[in-house]
Protein backbone atom coordinates (compact mmCIF):
# COMPACT_ATOMS: atom_id res chain seq x y z
CA UNK A 1 0.00 0.00 0.00
CA UNK A 2 1.32 3.50 -1.00
CA UNK A 3 0.72 5.89 2.08
CA UNK A 4 2.40 8.59 -0.18
CA UNK A 5 -0.69 9.92 -1.43
CA UNK A 6 -2.46 9.15 1.87
CA UNK A 7 -4.82 12.34 3.47
CA UNK A 8 -8.48 13.55 3.84
CA UNK A 9 -11.56 14.27 1.14
CA UNK A 10 -14.91 15.95 1.19
CA UNK A 11 -17.20 13.51 -0.26
CA UNK A 12 -20.47 15.60 -0.94
CA UNK A 13 -21.47 19.09 0.92
CA UNK A 14 -22.35 20.17 -2.53
CA UNK A 15 -25.48 22.71 -3.12
CA UNK A 16 -25.61 23.20 -6.76
CA UNK A 17 -23.84 22.30 -9.90
CA UNK A 18 -23.91 22.20 -13.82
CA UNK A 19 -25.11 19.86 -16.29
CA UNK A 20 -26.86 19.92 -19.87
CA UNK A 21 -26.44 23.69 -20.07
CA UNK A 22 -28.72 24.08 -17.06
CA UNK A 23 -27.85 24.46 -13.15
CA UNK A 24 -29.30 21.36 -10.88
CA UNK A 25 -30.30 21.77 -7.44
CA UNK A 26 -28.37 19.65 -4.97
CA UNK A 27 -29.97 20.38 -2.25
CA UNK A 28 -32.69 18.18 -0.42
CA UNK A 29 -35.57 18.92 0.91
CA UNK A 30 -36.60 17.47 3.74
CA UNK A 31 -40.07 16.48 2.29
CA UNK A 32 -38.34 14.65 -0.13
CA UNK A 33 -39.48 11.19 -0.45
CA UNK A 34 -38.23 8.60 1.95
CA UNK A 35 -35.48 6.17 0.97
CA UNK A 36 -34.29 8.44 -1.85
CA UNK A 37 -30.30 8.01 -2.83
CA UNK A 38 -28.68 11.01 -3.07
CA UNK A 39 -25.16 9.72 -3.61
CA UNK A 40 -22.93 7.24 -4.07
CA UNK A 41 -19.53 7.73 -3.93
CA UNK A 42 -17.19 4.44 -4.92
CA UNK A 43 -13.86 4.20 -2.65
CA UNK A 44 -10.93 3.34 -5.03
CA UNK A 45 -8.58 3.21 -2.22
CA UNK A 46 -9.06 2.19 1.44
CA UNK A 47 -10.85 4.78 3.21
CA UNK A 48 -12.25 5.47 6.21
CA UNK A 49 -15.32 8.25 7.43
CA UNK A 50 -14.03 10.17 10.03
CA UNK A 51 -16.98 12.64 10.01
CA UNK A 52 -20.02 12.64 8.81
CA UNK A 53 -23.18 15.62 9.13
CA UNK A 54 -25.13 17.99 7.05
CA UNK A 55 -24.89 21.78 6.53
CA UNK A 56 -28.27 23.13 6.50
CA UNK A 57 -29.30 25.12 3.34
CA UNK A 58 -33.24 26.00 4.04
CA UNK A 59 -34.34 27.08 7.59
CA UNK A 60 -36.54 24.71 9.00
CA UNK A 61 -39.87 24.83 9.67
CA UNK A 62 -41.74 23.26 13.13
CA UNK A 63 -42.69 19.64 11.54
CA UNK A 64 -42.12 15.43 11.64
CA UNK A 65 -37.93 15.28 11.82
CA UNK A 66 -35.85 14.31 8.44
CA UNK A 67 -33.28 11.53 8.90
CA UNK A 68 -30.16 11.40 6.35
CA UNK A 69 -28.63 7.95 6.62
CA UNK A 70 -25.13 7.10 5.68
CA UNK A 71 -24.91 4.16 4.27
CA UNK A 72 -21.74 1.30 2.92
CA UNK A 73 -22.20 -1.28 0.49
CA UNK A 74 -20.08 -3.98 -1.03
CA UNK A 75 -20.78 -3.12 -4.57
CA UNK A 76 -22.44 -0.90 -6.66
CA UNK A 77 -26.25 -2.19 -6.43
CA UNK A 78 -25.33 -4.21 -3.05
CA UNK A 79 -26.32 -5.13 0.22
CA UNK A 80 -26.24 -1.92 2.08
CA UNK A 81 -25.09 -1.69 5.85
CA UNK A 82 -26.16 1.58 7.60
CA UNK A 83 -23.43 3.09 9.27
CA UNK A 84 -24.99 6.08 10.71
CA UNK A 85 -28.66 7.42 10.43
CA UNK A 86 -28.60 11.37 11.90
CA UNK A 87 -31.98 12.56 12.45
CA UNK A 88 -32.43 16.31 12.00
CA UNK A 89 -35.11 17.99 14.55
CA UNK A 90 -35.48 18.35 18.09
CA UNK A 91 -36.58 14.73 18.40
CA UNK A 92 -32.69 14.16 18.49
CA UNK A 93 -32.38 15.39 21.96
CA UNK A 94 -28.41 14.90 21.77
CA UNK A 95 -28.35 17.69 19.20
CA UNK A 96 -26.37 20.80 20.81
CA UNK A 97 -24.13 23.87 19.49
CA UNK A 98 -21.22 26.14 21.47
CA UNK A 99 -21.60 29.68 21.77
CA UNK A 100 -18.73 31.06 19.69
CA UNK A 101 -19.68 33.59 16.71
CA UNK A 102 -21.32 31.90 13.58
CA UNK A 103 -20.50 33.74 10.16
CA UNK A 104 -21.41 37.29 10.42
CA UNK A 105 -21.69 37.40 14.01
CA UNK A 106 -19.92 39.42 16.61
CA UNK A 107 -21.92 38.52 19.56
CA UNK A 108 -20.49 35.17 20.67
CA UNK A 109 -18.63 34.64 23.98
CA UNK A 110 -15.32 35.97 24.81
CA UNK A 111 -13.55 31.67 25.27
CA UNK A 112 -16.08 29.98 23.43
CA UNK A 113 -17.37 26.73 24.39
CA UNK A 114 -19.11 23.43 23.27
CA UNK A 115 -22.32 21.95 24.34
CA UNK A 116 -23.99 25.23 25.78
CA UNK A 117 -27.33 24.89 23.89
CA UNK A 118 -29.39 21.84 23.59
CA UNK A 119 -31.72 22.09 20.43
CA UNK A 120 -35.41 23.34 21.69
CA UNK A 121 -37.31 23.49 18.34
CA UNK A 122 -37.12 22.50 14.42
CA UNK A 123 -37.18 26.29 13.82
CA UNK A 124 -33.19 26.66 15.62
CA UNK A 125 -31.73 24.90 12.57
CA UNK A 126 -31.12 27.71 10.48
CA UNK A 127 -29.21 28.62 7.00
CA UNK A 128 -25.44 28.07 7.36
CA UNK A 129 -25.64 25.82 10.54
CA UNK A 130 -23.94 22.67 10.63
CA UNK A 131 -24.72 19.20 12.19
CA UNK A 132 -22.34 16.83 12.98
CA UNK A 133 -23.23 12.81 13.42
CA UNK A 134 -21.73 10.91 16.58
CA UNK A 135 -19.95 7.85 14.83
CA UNK A 136 -19.05 6.36 18.18
CA UNK A 137 -22.00 4.98 17.92
CA UNK A 138 -20.96 2.99 14.91
CA UNK A 139 -17.76 1.43 17.07
CA UNK A 140 -20.60 0.35 19.48
CA UNK A 141 -22.64 -1.59 17.07
CA UNK A 142 -19.67 -3.32 15.70
CA UNK A 143 -19.99 -1.46 12.18
CA UNK A 144 -16.78 -0.55 10.62
CA UNK A 145 -16.48 2.63 8.94
CA UNK A 146 -13.44 1.72 7.00
CA UNK A 147 -14.29 1.06 3.53
CA UNK A 148 -11.57 -1.48 0.95
CA UNK A 149 -11.30 -0.36 -2.45
CA UNK A 150 -14.10 -0.79 -4.48
CA UNK A 151 -16.99 -0.38 -1.62
CA UNK A 152 -19.32 2.10 -2.09
CA UNK A 153 -20.69 4.98 0.24
CA UNK A 154 -24.03 5.80 0.29
CA UNK A 155 -25.78 8.99 1.12
CA UNK A 156 -29.94 8.29 1.82
CA UNK A 157 -32.54 10.71 3.07
CA UNK A 158 -34.13 7.83 4.80
CA UNK A 159 -36.87 9.12 6.14
CA UNK A 160 -38.91 12.44 4.71
CA UNK A 161 -40.19 15.19 7.12
CA UNK A 162 -43.68 15.49 8.01
CA UNK A 163 -43.84 18.67 5.63
CA UNK A 164 -42.28 21.24 3.24
CA UNK A 165 -39.40 23.98 5.40
CA UNK A 166 -36.04 23.04 5.43
CA UNK A 167 -33.12 21.60 2.96
CA UNK A 168 -29.67 20.34 3.80
CA UNK A 169 -26.83 18.86 1.92
CA UNK A 170 -24.75 15.96 3.21
CA UNK A 171 -21.14 15.41 3.57
CA UNK A 172 -18.54 13.06 4.77
CA UNK A 173 -14.75 13.56 5.59
CA UNK A 174 -13.01 10.28 4.75
CA UNK A 175 -9.14 9.53 5.56
CA UNK A 176 -7.53 8.24 2.54
CA UNK A 177 -4.50 5.83 1.95
CA UNK A 178 -2.95 4.81 -1.72
CA UNK A 179 -3.54 2.12 -3.66
CA UNK A 180 -3.24 -1.02 -2.47
CA UNK A 181 -1.83 -2.93 -5.39
CA UNK A 182 -1.80 -6.37 -3.53
CA UNK A 183 -5.74 -7.01 -3.75
CA UNK A 184 -7.71 -9.29 -6.09
CA UNK A 185 -10.13 -6.40 -7.21
CA UNK A 186 -7.14 -4.42 -7.94
CA UNK A 187 -5.77 -4.37 -11.01
CA UNK A 188 -3.02 -2.07 -12.77
CA UNK A 189 -0.83 -1.52 -15.92
CA UNK A 190 2.66 -2.79 -15.75
CA UNK A 191 5.48 -0.56 -16.52
CA UNK A 192 7.14 -1.04 -19.49
CA UNK A 193 9.75 -3.31 -17.80
CA UNK A 194 7.78 -5.55 -16.38
CA UNK A 195 5.96 -8.45 -17.52
CA UNK A 196 1.81 -8.64 -16.56
CA UNK A 197 1.72 -11.65 -14.10
CA UNK A 198 5.00 -12.32 -13.57
CA UNK A 199 5.13 -11.17 -9.62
Amino acid sequence: MDLGMSGYQVIGGIAGSYAADAPVNEQTQIEETSNTLLLEWVAPVWAEVVLFGVVITEDFAAQTDAVCSLKKANTVGGTETVIKALTLGSTNTRLAKGDGNGPGETTGALYPKDNVTAIAADTDLDTGDVVYADLSEAADSSVSRVLQPGQVLIFEHTTAAGGAGGAYVPFAIVKLSGPDFTRTNTWREVQDTETAGSD
